[in-house]
């Protein structure tokens, strides 16, 4: 669920998403939903895709050709992970507007790199916090541990007995093969979807963290008359949230026999009637999860660092190009 949590926050102004359960599948639900965060170790994926339709009227053709670039986005990405030996190969893939790049993160004990896209080559994350921690903000977690915990509460507080149907049981296709599944169908209102944004909005704004690392990509832009304070954002998030219309919510839980959520599924669908010019009118995001091997031993094969195939943080300048540049310095 955290997981979950961390995808639909990029687009949290967008996209909110809960859960719930009819009868008693509320409590069943929510026995799932815990039973999965407490996995320590097996396999997960996730794709998504966002398509954004913007309003284009009095700009000119050039503009609009700058805004196609962003209308339609996607990604997923794929994990292999063992917590307790704190080692994890998590492979990732962008596509905005046609250009796809991908880039593997791995871990192994305390050592953390990355392979990057373009060049090919590896670079450790020790050189890059090396290199933050010589600057006056220093880098930190997006969203800290405490905030995740609050997000999630929120996420399954927000449920009534009545959000939830409970379907029939299916047999579905997953990696680890045939599994008996129950199904959880949730399906929101427009009111409370909104609630849900609101007070995920209200906790962000309480995370220093988030605030520290908004804070620096606004020293980044180079025209002041864009930067804002974290404060504005925040509450200009919150203005925003009046004047979009939540035309579908639909959430579904794939529950496997032994109670671990082994595939879901999130379609969201909203408008926004007074959209300014150049602002998306319309979203729609969609995102499905899977998880599988839960708990079993799994196999790493990390490459072996060299001279020739490792590349340090201050060599991004002359190597890639700004976009990812700024990707992989951030933290």
């Amino acid at each position: 669920m955290k997981r979950m949590i961390a995808l639909i926050m990029v687009l949290l102004m967008t996209v909110p998403a809960v859960t719930g359960c009819g009868s008693n599948s509320l409590g069943d639900y929510k026995k799932a939903v815990d039973k999965t965060d407490q996995i320590l170790k097996g396999q997960n994926s996730a794709e998504f895709s966002t398509s954004l339709d913007f309003n284009t009227e009095g700009m000119t053709a050039e503009a609009v050709n700058e805004l196609n670039y962003y209308k339609n986005m996607s990604g997923s990405f794929r994990s292999v992970y063992d917590s307790r030996s704190k080692q994890g190969i998590y492979r990732n893939y962008m596509n905005l507007g046609g250009l796809g790049f991908d880039f593997d993160l791995y871990e192994n004990g305390d050592e953390k790199f990355i392979k990057l896209p373009i060049v090919g080559k590896y670079m450790k994350l020790d050189d890059v916090l090396k290199e933050a921690e010589q600057s006056p903000q220093k880098p930190s977690e997006l969203i800290s541990e405490d905030t995740m915990k609050a997000l999630g509460a929120e996420w399954v507080g927000i449920l009534k007995q009545e959000d939830v149907f409970k379907g029939k049981d299916i047999v579905l296709t997953t990696p680890d093969g045939e599994v008996k599944t129950k199904v959880y169908t949730i399906t929101l209102n427009d009111a409370q979807v909104k609630s849900l944004e609101e007070n995920a909005l209200t906790i962000l704004s309480k995370d220093e963290n988030l605030k520290a690392n908004f804070e620096t990509v606004m020293e980044k832009k180079a025209d002041q008359t864009k930067r804002v304070s974290f404060e504005e954002f925040i509450n200009k998030a919150k203005e925003q949230l009046q004047e979009d219309t939540v035309e579908n919510f639909q959430y579904t839980a794939y529950v496997d026999i032994d109670g671990y959520i082994v595939n879901e599924t999130v379609d969201v669908k909203i408008r926004r009637d007074a959209a300014e010019q150049g602002k998306p009118k319309s979203i729609r995001f969609k995102l499905e999860m899977k998880n599988w091997d839960i708990n079993k031993d799994q196999k790493f094969e990390f490459p072996v660092l060299t001279d020739e195939n490792t590349m340090k943080s201050n060599d991004l300048d002359q190597t890639m190009p700004s976009l990812f540049k700024d990707l992989f310095r951030a933290r």
